[in-house]
């Protein structure tokens, strides 16, 4: 992880506050892009419970500009 980088809830602390797994909103790194998508519960479940929000950031590619890098969030 890169230093200076906020370190977000893991995955199973989101689910048990939950009682299951919401869905996450992914938008786009770069604020002018303004690019967002939702993944479903179902598509999240893949993901073990220690991976944290911010792990998952950096994988992400915007499908509209390109840009690498994301903001994670629960969708409750």
């Amino acid at each position: 992880m890169s230093q200076g980088r906020e370190q977000k809830i893991t995955l199973g602390e989101m689910r048990a506050g939950q009682g299951g797994t919401p869905g996450l909103l992914v938008y786009c790194a770069d604020y002018r892009c303004g690019h967002m998508v939702r993944l479903a519960p179902d598509e999240v479940e893949k993901w073990a419970d220690d991976v944290r929000l911010s792990d998952l950031e950096p994988q992400f590619t915007c499908t509209k500009c390109g840009r690498r890098g994301a903001d994670v969030r629960p969708d409750f």
